[in-house]
């Protein structure tokens, strides 16, 4: 139930067509982040997916990290439109877009270094790098999305 009218506004991330932003976006969220991130490891492992599929890669990975920065976003807008605190998500989600950011940057680097070689004898440190933010930003990822869905269907377990 939502506490306040519809005709407040909690700002651009609040809603879109009555409808919450929120559940709307984290969808993107969970699925592109992890997405990026294990292509990230498939870039790092193998550089000629690297440079064949690179900028789809960035291009992933950009619309999962503006996604996650929306998302974020629209759950602030959400917990003060419902006067309900979520303290254990709000507190990961807060974090989410900043974990993911790392990701993002080292895609780009190890891209052109696969693309121009630049920093070639850097190569294998950067897919090291790369492999480990990869695995901590989809877990990251989800451990924040599980922590929502759980607070938001664990009611399910008990009908």
């Amino acid at each position: 139930m939502i506490s306040r009218s519809e005709t407040e506004t909690g700002g651009i991330f609040d809603l879109v067509l009555g409808l919450p932003v929120h559940p709307l976006i984290v969808h993107a969220v969970v699925v592109l982040v992890p997405l990026a991130a294990l292509a990230a490891i498939a870039m790092a492992v193998k550089p000629s997916i690297s440079r064949k599929y690179g900028l789809v890669i960035i291009g992933i990975a950009v619309i999962g990290q503006i996604s996650s920065f929306i998302a974020k976003s629209s759950g602030e807008a959400l917990e003060e439109r419902m006067g309900v605190e979520l303290e254990r998500h709000a507190e990961l989600g807060e974090l989410a877009p900043i974990t993911s950011l790392p990701l993002l940057g080292l895609i780009v680097l190890l891209y052109r270094i696969d693309k121009s070689g630049f920093l070639k004898n850097l190569r294998t440190a950067v897919a090291i790098v790369v492999t480990a933010a990869a695995i901590f930003a989809a877990g990251y990822i989800a451990i924040t999305g599980h922590s929502g869905a759980e607070a938001v269907w664990s009611w399910v377990k008990d009908l």
